[in-house]
């Protein structure tokens, strides 16, 4: 680069035009890797290029300042002041479809100041808000996301509107112009409850690893950890003919990049109603694995899976704008699932081929692909990876009833399980029962017999003698045994046979020598 730059020469305009095009193009290639450790950056962070590349991006953003062109041929004031709506000829007719108030109702419910945005953690560095419920999304758009709208608006638009029940695409209900002319846009949020753990799906395996600590995931480390999405057969399909209908129509606008953002819960329930199991609080049943015990909370965001379905104890109304599905596996798991397709507006332009070749996207799966082939891409890692078939078919669907809102996650965790402990409880104390008693049993009978005295003593030590060898073998059954099924209580049961045989001629052998026996004592126990 540098000796480029020594032979280009550095005086008049068309020289100095020249030399700025070679900067831009190289600062911009090296942009574009910058993002994959493999390959690295192509340019020295510390060159004479910046200066020159600062000042072009200066000049932009003063362009940018002095207003922005109507993206759509006019834009049209809003209830705000200061601020313009564009392109609300078509995305009126999607807030119309969905049911969505005006821009500046949802601006206002949530008391959101776009000047207080924060931006995100992603590669973009956008701006973002959420409103407070939850369903909208508050983002800024770049010159280049402006550029790929105006082109496909009333395509995607008519795409939206005629696909509203199944479309896994982003909802763009509105591009807001503030007072400053920044661009944003007002969307539906995809994840309206809370996820430990948010993934975002392309198919791509170049620079898509975060890591297990990390709570934005990608492609690479799904696959490391083995997940998949349980959704039931029928919805299965559904999905997956609006996601290969939506890449398809993003193909033909040349449109690239777009990924899947994925939350999900999963909970293992444990068995009830069924045979030796506790009854069932909260079932969710399964026609081939029974039912599972849904009525303790099971965690943080246990509770995220109830507040979605339900209001109070009653069931909420279906609303569009997200796709959020409750499966339950016949190995008793609950799955709760939201997902759909965001980022629609990064064209395959020259600076996506760019990319495409810096990063070797002929030999390796990058991000930046020729969009037919993304489109086909994306379509195969939501089909094989994504939306398992092996999990669906062992899916039913996740029925909330307002039974279920009242008792769903109603107990704490700490009380799981109370119906077993209660009869492993009563056991152990019935056995500590009994086995006290044998004990003082077997104690109070020698003491008992010496207050008799004479050679009745003598007749009696023998039975407690072998009833304490018995006793320390009832003592060793295993305390997992069942009632007192267990081999040792077995050898104790056997044991009074052969004993009373051998003990019966022993004493008729000394009751011969024996003198008369005395009256009963007083002190002598009932049971003796």
């Amino acid at each position: 680069l540098g000796r480029v730059h020594a032979r280009l020469p550095m005086s008049g305009p068309s020289s100095m035009l020249a030399s700025r095009c070679l900067v831009f193009f190289l600062a911009r290639t090296a942009a574009i890797r910058n993002d994959d450790d493999e390959v690295g950056q192509l340019l020295p962070q510390n060159a004479w290029w910046q200066d020159a590349f600062h000042g072009v991006s200066s000049a932009l953003e003063a362009r940018r300042a002095n207003g922005t062109s109507p993206i759509c041929g006019h834009a049209t004031n809003m209830g705000l002041e200061g601020h313009l709506l564009h392109c609300d000829a078509q995305l009126s007719k999607i807030r119309a479809a969905f049911d969505v108030p005006d821009p500046e109702e949802i601006l206002k419910s949530s008391n959101i100041d776009l000047a207080h945005a924060e931006e995100s953690q992603g590669k973009s560095g956008a701006k973002m808000i959420f409103s407070d419920d939850k369903k909208y999304i508050i983002k800024t758009m770049s010159s280049r996301d402006l550029k790929a709208l105006k082109g496909v608006i009333d395509a995607y638009a008519s795409h939206i509107v005629g696909h509203a029940t199944d479309s896994e695409m982003m909802r763009l209900y509105a591009i807001i112009e503030d007072p400053e002319h920044g661009m944003w846009l007002i969307g539906n949020n995809w994840l309206p409850v809370r996820f430990p753990i948010t993934w975002d799906l392309k198919g791509s395996m170049v620079g898509r690893q975060s890591g297990a600590e990390k709570r934005a995931q990608k492609d690479k480390d799904w696959l490391a950890q083995g997940k998949a999405l349980a959704v039931p057969p029928g919805q299965r399909n559904a999905v997956l003919q609006a996601l290969e209908s939506d890449s398809s129509m993003l193909a033909r606008y040349n449109l690239i990049d777009y990924s899947l953002i994925v939350g999900v819960l999963v909970y293992d329930l444990e068995p009830c109603d069924g045979q030796g199991q506790p009854a069932c609080i909260s079932p969710i049943c399964h026609p081939q694995g029974g039912c599972g015990e849904a009525g303790y909370n099971l965690g943080d965001y246990f509770a995220e899976i109830k507040d979605f379905y339900c209001a109070e104890n009653s069931l909420k109304d279906r609303e569009l704008g997200h796709t959020c599905v409750g499966g339950f596996t016949q190995g008793l798991k609950v799955y709760f699932q939201c997902f759909g397709i965001i980022d629609l507006l990064k064209p395959y332009d020259m600076k996506s081929k760019l990319e495409y070749g810096a990063k070797g996207g002929f030999a390796r799966q990058v991000s930046a692909q020729p969009a037919q082939a993304y489109a086909k891409r994306f379509f195969k890692f939501m089909h094989e990876k994504v939306f398992s078939k092996e999990l669906s078919d062992s899916t039913a669907p996740l029925i909330f009833t307002p039974k279920t809102c009242g008792s769903f996650g109603s107990r704490q965790h700490s009380s799981k399980g109370s119906n077993k402990t209660v009869m492993i409880v009563g056991a152990v104390a019935v056995v500590l029962i009994i086995g006290s008693a044998l004990a003082w049993y077997a104690l109070r009978k020698p003491k008992a017999a010496t207050e008799v005295g004479g050679d009745a003593l003598q007749a009696y030590q023998p039975e407690v003698s072998h009833y304490q060898q018995g006793y320390q073998g009832y003592q060793g059954y295993p305390g997992e045994t069942q009632g007192y099924q267990g081999e040792a209580y077995q050898s104790y049961q056997a044991y009074p046979e052969g004993y009373q045989a051998s003990w019966t001629d022993q004493q008729a052998q000394q009751a011969q020598q024996a003198p008369p026996m005395q009256p009963q004592s007083p002190a002598w126990p009932a049971a003796g």
